[in-house]
């Protein structure tokens, strides 16, 4: 985190495969760096249909609760941004359309 202020986690959670998406870990990494909610920036993305979406819907609703993470599509307000593609499946078809649509979040003037 000291490189990289730019993460884009698709179809997957923290602690992936455990059963458990533990957010309080992320904001625990976060303070242990030191960083300012404007220092780092998170735009995630999954499907209604992908097997990883049981875990990653949770996490993201629990970061939305703690205070390290300001969830928003106007990364000039907050840091956390996810977007839930309905249909979407565990795919390469899917993946490329995250890309396409997070990756303007991270580059706005």
């Amino acid at each position: 985190m000291d490189i990289v202020g730019y993460f884009m986690p698709m179809s997957g959670a923290h602690h992936w495969g455990t059963g458990t998406a533990d957010a309080g870990a992320l904001a625990r990494a976060v303070d242990k760096a030191g960083l300012r909610k404007n220092e780092y920036f998170i735009m995630s993305a999954t499907g209604t249909s992908d097997f990883a979406n049981p875990v990653l819907s949770p996490q993201i609703e629990a970061m939305k609760k703690l205070s390290q993470f300001e969830y928003t599509s106007d990364f000039s307000k907050g840091n956390l941004w996810f977007i839930l593609a309905n249909g979407g499946e565990h795919s390469w078809y899917y993946v490329r359309q995250y890309i396409y649509n997070c990756l303007p979040f991270f580059f706005r003037q």
